[in-house]
């Protein structure tokens, strides 16, 4: 929904139709704060998760590195050595996957920083000639 305009030929008037506009205004720039406020909160809350979860699946594929079977006898059924194999495997994918994340996010932080760097920089060269 839009507001009607503000003309500050209206302000200096005073007039019940400017303090309605006003009024207006005012509530829009609440909800826009509350809003953003949300925003940042959610976010704050999504980047929390998004540590716990690396830190989550880490922890995952360690135990299932280290998982050993008791066994009975001298040696392993063939199933019991499958099985311990499949958990190495799914827990080096795992770890390959959360590696590849992270680099991920590495290369992301140091393009942001290095963009953040030239863009200064050519600020600096303008300046300069």
């Amino acid at each position: 929904m839009g507001h009607p305009p503000l003309e500050f030929s209206d302000c200096y008037l005073d007039s019940p139709d400017f303090r309605q506009r006003l009024k207006y205004y005012e509530e829009e720039l609440e909800r826009t704060n509350k809003f953003i406020k949300d925003v940042i909160k959610d976010g704050s809350a999504l980047i929390s998760a998004m540590r716990n979860y690396s830190s989550a699946v880490q922890k995952f594929s360690q135990t299932l590195q280290s998982f050993q079977f008791d066994f009975i006898g001298d040696t392993l059924t063939d199933d019991e050595i499958n099985i311990a194999e499949s958990f190495k495997e799914f827990a080096e994918l795992l770890n390959e996957v959360e590696n590849e994340r992270m680099m991920m996010e590495r290369k992301k932080k140091f393009e942001k920083d290095g963009e953040r760097f030239y863009s200064l920089l050519d600020r600096h060269l303008h300046l300069s000639s």
